[in-house]
């Protein structure tokens, strides 16, 4: 059973819930990407996804590659 994302109706509850005020002429454009995110989750979720896909425990920025790494 797929329900549809009520973006307005999250994004209210989420600014309650974290105190932030929310002018509702700021709604449509917070609905709008959070409509928008919601599509891209959506993309990514829908993908395969195996044990080797993933991600290294540990990434350090500007970091050489242990030799014999394969890479």
């Amino acid at each position: 059973m797929s329900t549809e994302f009520d973006a307005e109706a999250y994004a209210k509850a989420a600014a309650a819930a974290v105190g932030l005020p929310l002018e509702p002429r700021h709604l449509p454009g917070v609905a709008f990407n959070l409509k928008l995110a919601a599509r891209m989750a959506a993309v990514v979720e829908g993908m395969p996804v195996t044990p080797a896909d993933e991600a290294a425990p540990v990434y350090v920025a500007g970091r050489e590659m242990p030799k014999g790494s394969g890479a």
